[in-house]
Order: C-alpha cells, then sequence, then structure tokens
C-alpha cells in the first residue's frame, strides 16, 4: 500500500484524484467480487481528501491462489505480494488486493488512515495488538516467540471504546485529516511519548518513516504542543484483569492459564529431548538428518512419554531407533 509497490518492475503509477480514485473503485469493485465470488470492502477516507497514492480493496475470500486470478483477469505477471496483500497496475494506478481469511475481521482498522496504526500504539501499552484480526492478546512461549492469538473481540464499538476512543465520532466521519488527529488525540489513553520514533522498535520506526500521515501526525501534535500526563504501567501483567472484565466472553484469563499450562510442557519437553543433546551424543548426526530423526522418534514417542521419563531413558529408546 502506499503507491510504491510496483517500482520493482520499473512502474511509476500515479496519484489519482478522489473523483478518479472512486471511478477506477465503481469499475473494479464488481469485476474482483466477480473474481474471487466474494465481498469485497472499501477503505473510508476523509471527506476532503483530493488525492490518493493507491486503490485497497478487501478481499474476504480464502482463495490459495490470487495471482494466477489476477494475472489472467489483468492480464499482468507485474503482481508484488506482500503476505496477503497483491499489489498491479490498473489505468496507471496502483491497486492493492488484500486477502482477509475471516468475515468477522476487523475491517475498520484499514480505515481514515493513520488511526489503525495509531490505535495499535495504544493497544500495544495494554500489553494488545489492534490489527485485521481485532483486538488480540499475543502470547509469547518460554523462548520468547508469539505461539499462539488470544481473541478478545472484534467487535468494532467495544475495541474502540476499551481503548478510550468515541464510536459514535467515529462512525461520522471526518471531513479533514486535522480530525481525524484530534480524534486520535481525544483517547482516554493519549499519551504523546508513545507514538515517537524514539520510542518505536528498530522495525516499526523505519516502516513510520516512510509514511506521511503517521510523520504528519507527530508534526500536528509537536506544532499544537499537545502533551499528555496519562501513564501506563511498566508491568502489562496489570491489565489482565481490567482486559478480562472487560471482554468476558473472551475468556481471557482461562484461555491464557491453559497457553501457560502447555508452554510449561513444552519447555520440559524441550528441555529433556533436543537437537542439542542427540548432537552431543551423535555428533554425526547434523541438519535434516538430524531433523528426520527428531521427527520419527516424536512420532513413535509422544509427549507424554518425554515428560514421564528420564533424559537417560529417552535417550535410550532414541539410541535403540537411531541404530535400528
Amino acid at each position: 500500500m502506499g503507491g510504491r509497490a510496483l517500482k520493482q518492475f520499473g512502474i511509476e503509477t500515479e496519484r489519482k484524484s478522489t473523483v478518479e480514485h472512486e471511478r477506477i473503485l465503481s469499475e473494479l469493485k464488481p469485476r474482483v467480487e466477480k473474481l474471487f465470488n466474494c465481498e469485497v470492502k472499501t477503505v473510508k477516507y476523509y471527506h476532503t481528501k483530493d488525492s490518493h497514492g493507491d486503490l485497497d480493496l478487501l478481499v474476504l475470500s480464502n482463495n490459495k491462489n490470487p495471482y494466477e486470478l489476477i494475472k489472467k483477469e489483468f492480464n499482468t505477471t507485474n503482481i508484488n505480494s506482500n503476505g496477503s496483500v497483491y499489489s498491479f497496475e490498473y489505468d496507471d494506478y496502483q491497486i492493492d488486493i488484500i486477502l482477509i481469511s475471516e468475515k468477522k475481521c476487523n475491517t475498520e482498522y484499514f480505515s481514515y488512515d493513520p488511526c489503525g496504526n495509531l490505535f495499535g500504539k495504544i493497544a500495544h501499552k495494554f500489553g494488545l495488538k489492534y490489527g485485521t484480526n481485532g483486538l488480540v492478546y499475543p502470547f509469547r512461549n518460554f523462548s520468547g516467540r508469539i505461539t499462539k492469538d488470544i481473541v478478545l473481540s472484534t467487535d468494532t464499538r467495544k475495541m474502540f471504546t476499551f481503548l478510550g476512543f468515541n464510536y459514535n465520532r467515529y462512525m461520522k466521519g471526518f471531513d479533514t485529516v486535522e480530525e481525524i488527529f484530534d480524534f486520535v488525540i481525544n483517547s482516554d489513553y493519549f499519551d504523546d511519548e508513545i507514538f515517537l520514533f524514539k520510542n518505536l522498535t528498530a522495525t516499526d520506526r523505519k516502516r513510520n518513516e516512510k509514511r506521511a500521515t503517521y510523520n504528519g501526525f507527530l508534526t500536528y501534535v509537536k506544532n499544537n504542543n499537545i502533551k499528555s500526563s496519562y501513564s501506563f504501567e511498566k508491568d502489562k501483567n496489570k491489565y489482565f484483569d481490567f482486559i478480562n472484565n472487560y471482554f468476558p466472553e473472551s475468556n481471557f484469563l482461562k484461555k491464557l492459564d491453559e497457553l501457560h499450562r502447555l508452554d510449561e510442557e513444552s519447555k520440559l519437553i524441550s528441555g529433556k529431548f533436543n537437537g542439542k543433546l542427540i548432537m552431543e551424543k551423535y555428533p554425526e548426526l547434523k541438519g535434516k538428518e538430524l531433523g528426520s530423526m527428531i521427527k520419527l522418534f516424536k512420532e513413535k514417542y509422544d509427549s507424554n512419554f518425554i515428560l514421564n521419563n528420564s533424559v537417560e531413558e529417552i535417550m535410550d529408546k532414541f539410541n535403540i531407533l537411531y541404530n535400528g
């Protein structure tokens, strides 16, 4: 998205006026709906916006081969695939087809740029993630990797209210980008510090430095000397009860306890049976061969066997399997 996705093909697309943007939308929306045999949703923008860098089409489809469909329908191989986003050129304009697999997904995330991005920064301070899957808690396992998202809600009103936003005001739409900025600033949890580049991760900072609307928001806050005294807890675990009580239908704490239980089991299993232990005893086992032997062992001996036996007993069984 943003009108730069096709430069790798030597294609320079144009910004289009709102009139042209809407014309292209009216031409493509029915074609794409027929092509994917599904509903296509569009992105809302502020009413006085006079030009656009691209057209985003939110396609509610589980299609496994969108590249081939787009290639055939629009007679082009110049298609940039970036995750679930497929970009191509139409009438000198960048078209982004964004595949969304769940019909209950949060399509509002894409509207009124940069709302979704800024909402996400506030959600992060609660230890949560706001995106196309709604408001979720990203669970990290013992090694620090995110392994599971606990979905709290996909209800727009409830998510907005939780994050301190006025849902009714949002639904009226915005005349200017400054009205969008003011809407975000009026959140109950607005804190100017959390949006500054110095407080973002390296990846997030690099991404947002290229976004005109994000930079515009920072400039607006700075020029108007907007500050907030709201202070978030450093320990995000302190928000667990608040989250659980606000979204009781999500069974957040119950699901979190179960994930912790499973993670403790995984940690014990990993400590008793892993590639490092095997290579210490069988240094000749490496790479694909090592991976194949680990897979073969786990197919024969399940996690309960590993949990209920000592490392010595586990390695004895591995030795029998390895040496035939």
